[in-house]
């Protein structure tokens, strides 16, 4: 038979226990819902403010010709698909469910404009804006600063923006993609800063940074305000001689169709791609070839694959050895 005293020291124990897992969930529920950003930032940015997008003022306003497939309607309501550019936003649109905002994010701008973009009923690029002159292999961070313009409340199954950027080639060659993020829903307008990284391609051709809502289909919600879109660039500039993208899709449908590999500064290189079990499944040291995701005359699996270039930099003395750079891609179809 137990004693009192040891019934006591178990039954304290598991009452501390329980204790110390509703401190746990609490100070979790507090950290998870507090942070003021979500964000992938730059750790220490030693580089130039590539682009800074802050769409201008309402006496001076930009012209977003070309970097929105979105349709422009004078400041007021936008509908599904529909942007505009204004200074305050009243609240009044579509019966009261949006908040209203007194000013865009810009600082110590007068009358600074910002963005509403009220999401098409499918998923897909709302922005895009051309960038050049990045150092190839260097990471980069895109950020923008968002509001989920619906009312807590109003809808039993709000649509809430999934953000994600693209980086191509003018060509339409993708060549990576960062997530960004859910735009959540506050209790009142609040500015919340997104970002993410993303590291810069070898190539020569001039990028186009997409910006995708990935969130579609018919519903209520899925409306946001964006102000001050900026590129930074996080670190000096990388001496890495070879970029390779991070993810292929092989489907025949004439776009990102091949894995490219970009090498413009190498003499000389032995290229092998692996399996995830290890077998070798393509092998190049021609710089123009490609590699089209099938094995044996048969397309691979989707999946992550490794690669291994052994290469020769092109201004490489005789002292040099070789260099040797790996890494993954992900075959998408």
């Amino acid at each position: 038979m137990l004693s009192d005293s040891h019934i006591f020291s178990k039954n304290s124990r598991q009452s501390l226990n329980k204790l110390q897992r509703v401190v746990g969930l609490i100070t979790y529920i507090i950290y998870a819902f507090c942070q003021p950003a979500f964000a992938q930032l730059c750790v220490n940015p030693s580089g130039q403010l590539v682009i800074d997008q802050s769409f201008g003022t309402a006496s001076q306003p930009v012209q977003l010709d070309g970097m929105t497939p979105y349709q422009y309607i004078p400041p007021t309501c936008p509908s599904d698909g529909q942007y505009t550019l204004t200074e305050t936003i009243d609240g009044s649109c579509f019966n009261y469910t949006w908040y209203a905002v007194t000013m865009d994010h810009t600082p110590d701008d007068v009358d600074g404009n910002m963005m509403i973009v009220n999401g098409a009923n499918k998923a897909g690029v709302f922005y895009q804006q051309s960038v050049s002159g990045l150092c190839a292999g260097t990471s980069y961070e895109i950020s923008l600063w968002v509001l989920n313009l619906l009312k807590t409340g109003i809808c039993p199954t709000p649509l809430k923006p999934n953000l994600s950027v693209r980086i191509e080639t003018k060509g339409g060659h993708v060549l990576g993609s960062a997530m960004i993020g859910i735009i959540e829903q506050a209790d009142e307008p609040i500015w919340r800063q997104y970002s993410a990284l993303f590291t810069a391609p070898q190539t020569t051709e001039e990028l186009i940074i997409k910006l995708i809502n990935n969130e579609g289909d018919y519903g209520c919600g899925n409306d946001i305000v964006i102000d001050d879109i900026q590129i930074r660039q996080c670190d000096e500039c990388s001496s890495k001689q070879i970029y390779v993208p991070d993810v292929f899709t092989p489907n025949n449908d004439g776009l990102n169709d091949d894995l490219v590999f970009f090498m413009p500064k190498v003499s000389s290189y032995d290229l092998k791609v692996y399996d995830r079990w290890g077998s070798v499944i393509f092998t190049s040291n021609n710089v123009n070839q490609k590699w089209d995701g099938s094995y044996a005359g048969n397309p691979c699996t989707a999946g992550e694959y490794t690669w291994m270039i052994s290469y020769r930099p092109t201004q490489a003395t005789q002292e040099q050895r070789e260099q040797v750079q790996t890494g993954h891609v992900l075959l998408m179809r």
